[in-house]
């Protein structure tokens, strides 16, 4: 990584006096938005809602978000190098296409008077002549280093229309650019052998998201807000995996379902195949397979399958969820059925549980001894 060294201010909701945190939209059409590291709350706001100074409860970090109107600058670069130029700042800027949208992403060091201080700032032109966003994430120069990916993954967590939510983020599309070579995958599933194929550089890619949001996670190790870092962890690692898997899921889908009677044999099918995968544990501090790793024949254990149950059937417009469990050190995925069985409640729906590290198991069936629904947390991903 070393390339690397309007909105209305009623629906910033989210970002309350009190330390919490979610995927808060920042315009009217909530398609602007942020999915944020646990712990940011409001400094202050502008009257016309269209900037925004944010403070980390956790770590000494500062956020300002700015949306200027369509022509105050021509282009992001323009925008970021005007916010240097005031703030006397040391940079570099690299400029990118991220969602078909300008991008401008810079590491940058501001010495004015008796104080110093570090981050990172990002431009990008909005869809739909929205405007011109800017970020500016920040600390003290000397805690620059310790809170360098918890700053990367803020600016990581940006939305900037709804497809954007499927889709790695501007930080990670940047550090892990797409390959334009594509490797083969062969999937053995209900006796069919399914030929498909990923980009080459995915594996890699998925890899250096889990890593870095996992370093974010272990921060909020012994917080009160350590459920719902969890929670974005893998909100995080779902959103990275979709469109890299979206060809694996439709040439699955395409040879499976005219076999199928219905949308739970199909999810079967699928079960099934997850559970007869190698059980290992991962090597990494993570302890999570990338999901591109699964598929390419690695080995996997119970939260990165039911991830993958959960990215698979999500691209096959089924509604899924995943359930983790610290209590029990499992994970389990599950999906909307009207077939009876074992289900868990979450955000008003009944979702039917699947283990995916035990053969022979059907969707709707858990262990006895893992029946307490209050001690699952639900990670709804959409």
């Amino acid at each position: 990584m070393t390339r690397f060294q309007t909105t209305i201010l009623a629906v910033f909701f989210l970002l309350t006096q009190t330390a919490r945190a979610a995927v808060t939209s920042i315009n009217s059409k909530k398609s602007l938005a942020i999915d944020l590291p646990e712990g940011f709350y409001t400094v202050s706001a502008a009257k016309d809602g269209k900037s925004f100074q944010l403070q980390s409860a956790l770590l000494p970090v500062t956020a300002v978000i700015k949306i200027y109107d369509k022509g105050v600058y021509k282009t992001p670069e323009e925008a970021l190098k005007d916010s240097f130029s005031r703030m006397n700042a040391q940079n570099e800027i690299d400029t990118f296409k991220w969602r078909n949208q300008d991008f401008a992403l810079s590491a940058y060091s501001s010495y004015m008077g008796q104080m110093s201080s570090a981050g990172y700032a990002a431009s990008v032109t909005l869809p739909e002549e929205e405007g011109t966003l800017l970020m500016l994430i920040y600390t003290e120069q000397t805690q620059f280093e310790p809170c360098g990916e918890f700053m990367l993954s803020f600016i990581d967590g940006l939305r900037i229309d709804y497809g954007s939510a499927y889709e790695a983020g501007p930080v990670t599309s940047y550090a892990c650019p797409d390959s334009e070579k594509f490797i083969p995958v062969t999937m053995n599933i209900d006796g069919k052998q399914i030929k498909s194929f990923m980009r080459q550089s995915d594996k890699e890619a998925s890899e250096y998201l889990i890593d870095r949001e996992y370093n974010v996670l272990k921060l909020y190790a012994n917080t009160p807000v350590w459920k719902d870092a969890w929670i974005r962890y893998y909100r995080m690692v779902f959103r990275d995996s979709f469109k890299r898997l979206n060809r694996i899921a439709f040439d699955i889908f395409n040879e499976l379902s005219p076999d199928c009677t219905d949308d739970t044999d199909l999810a079967q099918k699928l079960l099934t195949w997850t559970q007869g995968m190698k059980y290992e544990r991962e090597k990494t501090s993570s302890d999570f397979a990338s999901l591109p790793s699964i598929i390419l024949g690695g080995g996997s254990d119970c939260d990165s399958r039911s991830m993958l149950l959960s990215v698979l059937l999500t691209s096959m417009n089924m509604d899924s969820i995943m359930f983790i469990s610290s209590e029990y050190s499992h994970a389990v995925a599950g999906f909307i059925s009207t077939h009876p069985g074992h289900s868990f409640k979450a955000n008003g729906k009944d979702y039917l549980m699947g283990e995916t590290t035990a053969s022979g198991i059907t969707w709707g069936m858990i262990a006895q001894e893992h029946d307490d629904q209050s001690k699952w947390i639900p990670v709804l991903f959409h």
